[in-house]
């Protein structure tokens, strides 16, 4: 069994424990969840936790230097609904951008379509290494 983890990080505490309750109530994933400022100076331990989900409800300025140093899946949730901040923001590698208020349903199905995707690629990366180890016996 895949278990996602996800690292939710907002400057609202009220943001972060909706998204924490909401995952947690669904059954989506195991949180690891880090206060902005201590998530800004150990940006690093983004990859070394493995971490699968990245949630942001940070200012889209300061997301947008973060999400370059992420490998997982990003989804940010933000109250700014100009369509060309929405566009650089996908373009810089965000997956889903949710905009507030945070409306459950939406929320869950966001993440369920992006659990699913990870256990896809981690599946393919799995039978991958099967068949090269395959290819090497022979």
């Amino acid at each position: 069994m895949i278990i996602i983890k996800f690292l939710i990080v907002s400057e609202d505490q009220s943001t972060s424990s909706i998204l924490s309750k909401i995952i947690e109530d669904h059954n989506l994933g195991e949180i690891i969840e880090y206060s902005c400022s201590k998530f800004i100076s150990d940006s690093y331990l983004l990859n070394i936790k493995a971490i699968d989900i990245l949630i942001i409800r940070l200012p889209i300025a300061i997301a947008n230097k973060l999400i370059p140093k992420f490998n997982g899946k990003i989804i940010v949730v933000s109250d700014i609904s100009d369509k060309t901040i929405i566009a650089q923001t996908y373009l810089s590698g965000v997956q889903y951008y949710i905009t507030t208020p945070i409306n459950e349903i939406e929320i869950i199905e966001v993440i369920k379509k992006v659990v699913k995707l990870i256990k896809l690629q981690k599946c393919m990366h799995n039978i991958k290494n099967i068949l090269n180890m395959a290819e090497t016996k022979t």
